[in-house]
């Protein structure tokens, strides 16, 4: 049976996991239940901050067994104790360089401090992360000035062919210094370069004690690659762009079809039939 060795299932929030409204849908939800019942263990995993992960985590009942990558891997967290299992973050003079990098590039951005979304200059983008995240916007003077130490991320927004444009360019001018992803068409993500979501998976297989091979990993975007490429299995959503549906091993329904409740009900059936 193709998915019968699955052990841990990894999912993207924002258009994988949460339809196009932000909402777990009836579908996604009890097939998540009905996995955790059989003793797979879920996994969010997303750019979101930890505290925008923090609603949907408890809907899906993660404090009784289940963890968080947040930050696209910055932080993974045990969700049933709130344990931080791993943080890495950028440095201040990392955050500086790239707040200079940006202004060069004409590029808003912001991080994010002590529960806030900080920016030097509100914009349409910073809005919609305020939206996506519920956390509030603290409008500063100075971003090199106002942030002081390390921050989990920063986000370059712009428009998406601009900001594709400027991936390409710093992705060859830092050459490795960062890892940099697309997360939305408007968010270019700069972390620590030892930072990315399937880093974060590789530290909860070694404290579960589960091989990366049995692990499933579900996603849409640029900032998912790295997991959909590196577990077992990876999937790839039916509204992911082609380069994922490209290294993808398999491609589900989209997200708002409950694309995570279809792939996972293969699994679970998968399992049912190897124990006959």
């Amino acid at each position: 049976m193709p998915y019968a060795n699955i052990r841990m299932i990894v999912m993207d929030m924002d258009d994988t996991l949460l339809s196009d409204d932000h909402e777990v849908s009836p579908q996604n939800r009890k097939a998540i239940e009905q996995a955790q019942q059989a003793g797979i263990v879920i996994v969010l995993a997303s750019g979101r901050p930890t505290p925008a992960m923090k609603a949907i985590a408890d809907d899906l009942n993660l404090k009784n067994e289940g963890y968080v990558i947040s930050y696209n891997g910055a932080y993974v967290t045990d969700w049933s104790n709130q344990k931080v299992l791993f943080d890495t973050c950028l440095t201040k003079y990392e955050h500086d360089l790239i707040v200079d990098t940006a202004h060069a590039h004409s590029c808003n951005l912001h991080t994010y401090v002590n529960g806030d979304i900080v920016t030097d200059e509100m914009n349409e983008y910073t809005d919609i992360e305020a939206q996506l995240t519920g956390m509030p916007i603290n409008l500063v003077g100075n971003l090199k000035t106002a942030v002081t130490g390390s921050v989990p991320k920063v986000l370059m927004v712009a428009e998406p062919t601009k900001l594709k444009r400027i991936e390409t360019i710093l992705t060859r001018t830092f050459a490795g210094r960062f890892t940099i992803s697309i997360s939305k068409p408007f968010f270019l993500e700069f972390t620590n370069k030892a930072v990315d979501k399937s880093a974060g998976i590789s530290v909860l297989c070694e404290a579960l004690g589960i091989a990366k091979q049995d692990v499933m990993a579900i996603g849409d975007s640029y900032n998912d690659l790295t997991m959909i490429r590196d577990c077992g299995t990876g999937v790839a959503m039916g509204n992911a762009p082609a380069e994922i549906k490209a290294i993808a091993n398999v491609e589900t329904l989209s997200n708002i079809d409950h694309g995570v409740a279809y792939i996972i009900e293969q699994v679970l059936q998968s399992q049912r039939t190897a124990t006959l």
